[in-house]
């Protein structure tokens, strides 16, 4: 073996620990970096020997950098983003809800009963103006609260609308990313590190995806991202990426559609299960606002029925037959629903006309019998009465909330589980690091020290030669 090979040697493994410390240098660097997986250079020795002809040559080189990373736990975690981020929208949006239906003085509930208390004080003074005027004022103050808890859910659609167009907008510009990641990735060859921190990047882009929407997808054998809807449906293929676009109808999200072809609906794939954002805000505006307010146009149009059938039996302060309390349906409509369930003007105009008596005599047995409405199991089939039915309703949404934020604790506890064990396998560990930090160090100053003996060697052999 010539000294020129041990040269030759020694400059071999001095550019492969160099590559190796550049390498270690930039796990240090990279150690808080969310999604970065530890890069590892891959040593290969190189040469060959020849025994016989006394000839031989062993040197190493960097043949490829590995990426130290868990295919598996990577797919559990963006799995996991997806209903991580269904739950969170879905406890925003609870969270809000709840407090438009917020029980406290001066709250439906509360003012429910200040009306019935209202029709019994006018039955025991029907002739006093003050009780007259006390129940014209709580009934208006319970008509404007209950409209304006239905204006509010209204807002809550409309903002989920909004929202939906954002994370779509999201969704695309993400889609975009990874089909061009895509593109870089299988450009490099397979056995060099080129792609590894593209690979990463991706990894973070189909989290975020998964975060926003329900998807499943596979790597191919050119290491492409493919990317589908439950359904099949396709969003990314190779380098080609499908944008999605949102249409509307009245104010709400009637479907989900590819851009460039809106009549291939995506709405129901989409929505098939409880995973993604998106999902959570269509399902806002398709079951979770309406569920409520079908329970509170149902309460609204039961009270108005039983409260304006007594009304009309009765007669005023005047001696005539007493109209409606609160106004009727407007045609077509059979029922007062919740945004317009309002005191009747002519009350409004005239507390007088409220027909508090049964007879033209001017008792209070018909204000009696409306305030005992109260004890009538008039819902639900005739197993609960008006308070009894109002008060499930906010129950029922104090319990959905609460579901939701145990959802919410449940699903990050495992999301934060998994993101650790893939830290585990995945992260930088500065310990580890200095330690193959030395030991690369060890091996570039042993190679540089022997760059130094053979210049020496090479110098003895000189001064024999003269």
């Amino acid at each position: 073996m010539s000294l020129n090979s041990v040269l030759n040697t020694s400059k071999d493994s001095l550019l492969t620990y160099q590559l190796a410390i550049g390498l270690t240098g930039s796990n240090i660097a990279n150690v808080n970096t969310p999604g970065y997986s530890r890069q590892s250079p891959i040593l290969q020795t190189v040469g060959s020997a020849d025994v016989a002809a006394t000839r031989a040559q062993f040197s190493v080189n960097v043949s490829g950098i590995a990426r130290t990373y868990d295919k598996y736990l990577e797919n559990q975690i963006v799995d996991q983003a997806k209903t991580v981020g269904y739950g969170e929208a879905k406890s925003d949006v609870l969270d809000r809800i709840e407090g438009i239906f917020q029980e406290s003085s001066g709250g439906p509930s509360d003012l429910l009963n200040k009306f019935w208390n209202a029709w019994e004080e006018a039955s025991a003074n029907p002739g006093q103006q003050a009780a007259r005027n006390a129940l014209l004022s709580v009934a208006g103050n319970l008509t404007a609260t209950i409209r304006r808890i239905d204006s509010e859910l209204t807002q809550v659609v409309t903002d989920a609308g909004s929202r939906i167009d954002d994370v779509v907008s999201q969704i695309n510009i993400t889609l975009s990313k990874i089909a061009d990641l895509n593109s870089k990735i299988t450009s490099y060859a397979e056995d060099r590190g080129d792609a590894n921190t593209l690979k990463d990047s991706r990894t973070e882009l189909l989290m975020n995806l998964s975060d926003m929407l329900d998807i499943s997808y596979t790597e191919d054998d050119k290491g492409n991202v493919n990317v589908f809807l439950p359904g099949g449906q396709s969003l990314i293929l190779g380098s080609k990426s499908w944008q999605l676009a949102v249409e509307t109808q009245g104010g709400t999200v009637s479907d989900i559609v590819y851009a460039d072809n809106s009549d291939k609906s995506l709405k129901n794939a989409i929505v098939s299960g409880e995973k993604g954002r998106l999902a959570a805000l269509v399902e806002v505006g398709d079951t979770l606002v309406p569920g409520y307010r079908d329970k509170l146009d149902s309460f609204v149009a039961k009270l108005v029925s039983e409260v304006n059938a007594l009304h009309r039996q009765g007669y005023d302060a005047s001696g005539n037959v007493g109209g409606d309390f609160f106004d009727p349906p407007a045609a077509p409509a059979t029922e007062v629903d919740a945004g317009s369930f309002r005191v009747s003007a002519a009350i409004v105009s005239d507390f007088n006309k409220i027909a508090a008596a049964s007879t033209v005599n001017g008792d209070g047995e018909n204000a009696l019998l409306i305030g005992q409405i109260r004890e009538k199991s008039v819902m639900s089939g005739g197993t609960s009465t008006l308070n009894d039915y109002y008060g499930s309703l906010v129950g029922e949404i104090g319990q959905d909330v609460a579901d939701a934020k145990n959802n919410v604790d449940y699903r990050t506890s495992v999301m934060t589980q998994l993101t650790n064990r893939r830290e585990s396998v995945s992260g930088v560990s500065l310990d580890e690091e200095m330690m193959n930090l030395i030991k690369y160090q060890m091996s570039y100053n042993t190679s540089g020290k022997l760059v130094s003996t053979v210049n020496e060697m090479l110098a003895t052999l000189m001064q024999l030669v003269n």
